[in-house]
């Protein structure tokens, strides 16, 4: 069996995806798997040498991983004598990175809402035996045993509770409907085969074949794949591992388990999957998104894919939009130039809002003269801006305050709030509303971004929820935006709030979003960029417990080197275990 750090968050995922209602509506996470998912937006690019000045392709990793807690990222740089040299993020304790690269290639993952697994609705109504479900024309057993487990009470104490627990052949059984109806989900390949052995395998492999072979292990049951390496190939795999089943049922709902037909066929090979290589347009990317709008030519079709697949068919975030417009229009890239790529402000609805509403605006002075007059000094402000946040803009943060008024403070949100969407009067009153907020906190509605979006670290918290953050310690600032609006340098802060001691905490502090970030240029001599949350140390006396922040905060990478030599050239101190 593998070591739980390794797997554990991957098939919490996967569960709690099952567990939260079981089809009931589809994807709903229990709130604690809501409040994880909520975190786990990430982009993934790779452009082609045709992009590039040296000729050489380039990959981008950036996991939007909580910076607190067991999902938080670290960074490793694994060296073996047997052919391994891999470096990149992982969560703290594993033995391997997740994504990252060699001297020849790399890729990154996003999560995907691949249709791996199913709901099967079983009927238990065997006239004398309770354990028995209906299945074809006669019945099958459930297994049914007895467990205890230690649930915390209102004091704090553990008491012990007895629970039954039912399996099926499908798998196990997680809700009971009504008396006689029950529900069992089915994962693929939860606990068969290794993981790591797939991963070990990707980490070695010297050539797109090599890799690609790897990788057709299917050990990893979920999310998109980017890649690149140093003979000029970028890929884009929307990865799953996919049973087949009959096209004509609604897998999205709990399906019949008496009916033999809905059992699982085989998987799909891997080439039966969506995918993308080396398209004519010159780049990849994925942020969370459609695998039908990867790139601008050159993507899989819709229609060459069964309907139980791709549940996120039709979901395209403005962050692949952005990704899409920036990798669009980059040429002559040097390593450099991708590094700031990696950092671009540009906000994409800002860009393609903000002037419909100069628009709306003439119509609006017809109609309410009066509101429009209030309005329009904001508006104004805001089309006075290139759409890119930094430090020192005031638009970017009227931008997000009205963002968020119009479209809330969850994620993904991209969808307007429904007394908004026929009242375009009410949207520019939110507008108001949120330049009314901000002169109420901070005294002006021009409020500087970097002056109140900030980073600060606190030890030893096990989650973001409740970090200590006060706007009486040092902070530095930071130019990264919210996700939804579509930015490439994505960050989520903690709104302003009363503490519960009173005081006012008027400050926004970044609690996940860019948790790692990599750029890596495959030529001759591959080399590597890298950047990690806070710092390498969870140690509050350590040097590197917050000196990666600053890079944050100026927007700067790191050398991530790979090559040993350039390790030892810039090694400061070497140790082994049990040493001094």
């Amino acid at each position: 069996m593998e070591p739980f750090h390794v797997l554990a968050f991957e098939r919490y995922m996967i569960l709690g995806r099952l567990l939260g209602a079981a089809h009931a509506p589809r994807g709903r996470l229990p709130r604690l798997a809501e409040e994880l998912a909520a975190s786990l937006g990430s982009n993934q690019w790779a452009v082609a040498p045709s992009k590039t000045r040296d000729g050489n392709a380039m990959l981008f990793i950036n996991p939007h991983q909580p910076w607190y807690g067991s999902g938080m990222f670290t960074e490793m740089h694994v060296v073996s004598d047997e052919g391994l040299n891999f470096s990149g993020a992982m969560y703290p304790g594993g033995p391997l990175p997740t994504a990252g690269f060699n001297e020849r290639l790399g890729w990154a993952y996003t999560v995907n809402a691949a249709d791996i697994s199913d709901t099967y609705r079983l009927t238990f109504d065997h006239p004398s035996d309770p354990l028995k479900y209906r299945y074809g024309d006669g019945y099958r057993q459930a297994e049914e045993w007895r467990a205890t487990i230690h649930v915390r009470d209102e004091d704090g104490e553990l008491e012990p509770r007895e629970v039954a627990l039912r399996r099926s052949h499908y798998g196990p059984i997680i809700a009971r409907e009504d008396e006689d109806h029950y529900l069992a989900v089915r994962v693929p390949r939860l606990y068969e085969g290794s993981r790591m052995v797939q991963a070990l395998a990707q980490a070695k492999a010297r050539t797109f074949e090599e890799w690609y072979a790897a990788v057709s292990m299917q050990l990893l049951q979920t999310f998109n794949t980017t890649y690149a390496d140093a003979d000029g190939n970028i890929f884009y795999l929307y990865n799953g591992t996919f049973a087949r089943r009959d096209p004509s049922v609604d897998w999205t709902k709990p399906v019949d388990g008496a009916d033999p037909n809905n059992e699982w066929g085989p998987f799909h090979p891997l080439e039966e999957l969506p995918q993308v290589l080396n398209p004519p347009s010159g780049y990849v990317q994925n942020c969370n998104s459609t695998p039908f709008t990867t790139t601008d030519d050159g993507n899989p079709s819709l229609l060459d894919f069964p309907p139980y697949m791709v549940e996120d068919k039709h979901d395209d975030k403005r962050r692949a939009k952005v990704a899409r417009y920036l990798l669009r229009n980059a040429h002559d890239l040097t390593f450099e130039d991708f590094q700031d790529l990696a950092y671009d402000t540009t906000l994409y609805w800002p860009m393609t809002e903000i002037p419909v509403y100069a628009r709306r605006l003439e119509t609006l002075e017809r109609t309410g003269p009066e509101l429009a007059a209030r309005v329009r000094p904001y508006l104004e402000h805001l089309l006075d801006w290139d759409y890119r946040s930094s430090l020192t803009s005031t638009q970017a943060t009227l931008a997000v305050g009205w963002y968020e008024e119009l479209y809330g403070r969850g994620y993904p949100v991209e969808t307007l709030s429904p007394k908004y969407v026929n009242d375009m009067a009410a949207r520019f009153v939110a507008l108001e509303r949120a330049a009314g907020k901000l002169a109420e906190l901070y005294g002006d509605w021009r409020v500087p971004y970097g002056d109140i979006h900030r980073i600060q670290r606190h030890a030893n918290q096990p989650s973001a929820a409740g970090v200590p953050f006060s706007d009486d310690e040092p902070s530095l600032p930071l130019a990264g935006v919210r996700g939804p609006l579509g930015v490439a340098f994505t960050l989520y802060h903690s709104p302003p709030t009363t503490l519960d001691n009173g005081e006012e905490r008027k400050l926004r502090y970044a609690a996940t979003g860019a948790s790692y970030m990599a750029v890596y240029e495959f030529g001759e001599k591959t080399r590597g960029a890298s950047y990690l949350h806070y710092g390498q140390s969870h140690r509050p006396e350590s040097p590197h417990f917050f000196d990666q922040a600053r890079l944050l905060s100026e927007r700067r990478f790191k050398p991530a080197w790979i090559h040993w030599e350039d390790v030892e050239a810039n090694t400061v101190r070497a140790y082994r275990p049990g040493d001094p």
